[in-house]
């Protein structure tokens, strides 16, 4: 099993959001990330890179 943890993207150093993510929905300007219990967290944004190797999910986070 694969899970990944979520960071967003800023000029400094990239800051946490999530662990053990299992599931990343994007629809439209959200992303639904779900981690290993089914919990839900949805951000505003974009996906910028997704690495499979680190289990790295790098995001934009946008503001409403």
């Amino acid at each position: 099993m694969c899970l990944s943890s979520v960071y967003k993207k800023t000029e400094g150093e990239n800051v946490f959001l999530c662990k053990n993510v299992a599931r990343v929905i994007p629809k439209g300007d959200e992303i639904a990330l779900y981690d290993l219990l089914g919990n839900k967290t949805v951000i505003t944004g974009a996906i910028l890179d997704i690495d499979l190797m680190e289990n790295i999910i790098l995001v934009k986070e946008t503001e409403l």
